[in-house]
């Protein structure tokens, strides 16, 4: 029964930071993603890239020389040789619950190696990339793994990421995450996010956008899951919106799996004069709870959801019951953005180059800003690589937006996002929409009041101020 109940906190927990990157029936294989590798130059085989793109060039969006040769240093650390540098990148892949878990983050860990070993590696070392793949509950075998082989982790996460208490730290292994889940994950010392997903600051773009466009739409419902991940978003989501003034006026909890009670939520909602809603679980429920909606010819005003239902097969389920005002805000932008974005151009390509088989996703792309954070930290350490200099130099980088490939960020534990977009669900999928987003800094808006700081206790001490 134990063990049931936490693989239904799994699926639960990870519809929160991965519901857009599983490996879903009818999720696009790389190789038909939106942006094509280069062309080929006239004379030159089959498919060889043309010299000038950036990829070639060592380039990512707008950092330059991501990786080259050099002159390594002295080896004086685990996991770092003359020759090489070993990184560890955790996932839940093999889980048997839910198999391919985070198999994105892996794949793009797998492609960067190999596009930046082309180009000299880290300073002159050879990239080595250690799969240490979790399973969901051996979260805390593979840290012990790491802290025995690897210089830093990088670019991973797992669900159950508090499951090795401490010793991680304890043995002084550098994290730089795609994500992290739990509060004690999310506040570790030796960490930077760069696309930080803190305890007691929580990202309210999408809050404030509705209340510019709807405002008489002040009456919220939320709908989630009783269990520890979903349960911690729950909270920071009513906080945030009751001190944003928005008026809490249903609030209940649904089963993770095997709901059936979908019209009588609806129902209730209506009674309640609900004008906002936000639901904090799987897209899959989502669709659910949409269809009931039209079975009951009532929707709310609007619908604001997270960043996970920026999933594909959110959009393609539920196409057909989806409400005309159902928005999500994202700090990264849609992939058939390509053309417009050259980072999300160059994530693709990357994908399609170097690893033709792998996955693209949200995690993808999260886990490809955490190896371009690790690796622009390593550049700036030069030959005297640390663990501590890398630590420094991650914190240090201002407005990271992993060469353009998503919002500013500031890299750490500690700040949320000031700058997102807005996406807009329609039956066609996922669009940017500008008008809403109100954009001030390239395609995204940025602004100080787009955070709002949270106070209630959340379990895990609050940044010193």
């Amino acid at each position: 029964m134990r063990r049931r109940r936490h693989v239904i906190a799994a699926v639960a927990v990870l519809a929160l930071v991965a519901g857009a990157c599983t490996r879903a029936e009818g999720e696009t294989e790389i190789g038909g993603a939106v942006g094509a590798p280069a062309e080929s130059d006239e004379g030159a085989g089959e498919g060889t890239p043309a010299t000038g793109s950036r990829l070639d060039q060592g380039g990512f969006g707008d950092l330059e020389e991501v990786c080259s040769d050099g002159e390594p240093g002295s080896a004086t650390e685990t996991g770092l040789t003359p020759d090489e540098i070993r990184l560890g990148t955790i996932t839940d892949r093999g889980s048997a619950e839910r198999p391919g878990l985070t198999q994105e983050m892996y794949d793009t860990a797998v492609a960067f190696a190999a596009w930046c070993n082309e180009h000299g590696g880290i300073g002159g070392r050879t990239v080595v990339i250690d799969d240490l793949d979790a399973k969901l509950f051996e979260y805390g075998q593979r840290i012990g793994d790491a802290c025995q082989q690897d210089f830093a982790l990088v670019g991973g996460g797992g669900v159950f990421d508090a499951q090795d208490n401490g010793a991680r730290v304890a043995c002084g292994l550098v994290n730089i995450p795609g994500y992290a889940v739990t509060p004690q994950a999310r506040v570790a010392e030796l960490q930077v996010q760069p696309v930080p997903n803190p305890v007691y600051s929580f990202a309210s773009a999408g809050y404030r956008w509705i209340q510019g466009r709807f405002p008489e739409a002040g009456k919220l419902g939320i709908l989630w899951v009783n269990l520890d991940g979903p349960a911690t978003i729950h909270d920071q989501i009513v906080e945030m919106a009751e001190t944003m003034g928005f008026e809490v006026v249903f609030d209940e909890q649904y089963r993770p799996i095997g709901e059936t009670g979908w019209r009588g939520f609806v129902q209730k909602m209506r009674e309640a004069g609900v004008t906002t809603f936000e639901m904090v679980g799987e897209p899959e429920n989502m669709v659910a709870l949409q269809q009931a909606m039209q079975t009951e010819g009532w929707y709310p005003e609007v619908i604001h959801l997270q960043p996970n239902f920026f999933d594909r097969k959110y959009a393609e389920e539920g196409s057909g019951s989806v409400s005309e005002t159902t928005y999500m805000r994202s700090p990264f932008p849609t992939f058939d953005m390509a053309d417009e974005v050259p980072a999300m151009a160059d994530y693709l390509e990357l994908m399609e180059r170097y690893n033709p088989e792998g996955k693209t996703a949200m995690l993808g792309m999260q886990g490809m800003s955490a190896f371009l954070l690790f690796a622009t930290a390593a550049k700036e350490c030069g030959a005297e690589l640390t663990r501590a200099c890398v630590l420094e130099q991650a914190g240090a980088q201002e407005g990271w937006t992993a060469g353009g490939l998503h919002s500013p960020q500031t890299p750490g534990n500690q700040v949320a996002t000031q700058c997102s977009l807005a996406i807009r669900v329609t039956p066609d999928g996922f669009v940017y929409d500008e008008e809403l987003t109100r954009p001030n800094e390239g395609i995204y808006n940025c602004d100080p009041g787009n955070v709002v700081e949270l106070t209630d206790d959340y379990g895990v001490p609050k940044p010193a101020a």
